[in-house]
């Protein structure tokens, strides 16, 4: 195979794997210090837990941080909930020069009348 055949054939392959899940941000709610979002497509099941990517946009920037990334899973017949992995970014919407992040960290109850309770809520109702 030509080599320029076999650039454009890894470019397309690359293509359908990435457009394979295609993120799909949908707001759900504010706080005084941003905006908050779930990645409504992503949503991933397995028994009673779920798993879902939140974004978060902070209106003013702190410590050189705009945005973050976190993989969270709802344990939602226990009514707890658990960060698997956290990034943080120096742009809006989760993109700019990553900034640093977090680990998988223990599993905590879920308080209502927060941003977490109310992401839980919408995700426990799928």
């Amino acid at each position: 195979m030509r080599p320029a055949l076999l650039g454009t054939a890894a470019l397309a392959l690359a293509g359908i794997a990435f457009s394979a899940h295609a993120t799909e941000w949908v707001s759900y709610g504010q706080s005084e210090n941003g905006a908050y979002y779930f990645d409504k497509s992503g949503i991933r099941v397995e028994g009673d837990h779920k798993r879902v990517w939140r974004l978060f946009a902070l209106r003013e920037p702190q410590a050189g941080v705009q945005s973050g990334k976190a993989l969270i899973e709802f344990q939602c017949k226990a009514g707890t909930f658990r960060y698997l992995r956290t990034m943080y970014y120096s742009g809006p919407m989760g993109q700019g020069k990553y900034v640093g992040g977090a680990k998988e960290q223990s599993a905590e109850p879920i308080a209502p009348g927060t941003m977490i309770g109310e992401l839980a809520h919408k995700i426990c109702a799928q």
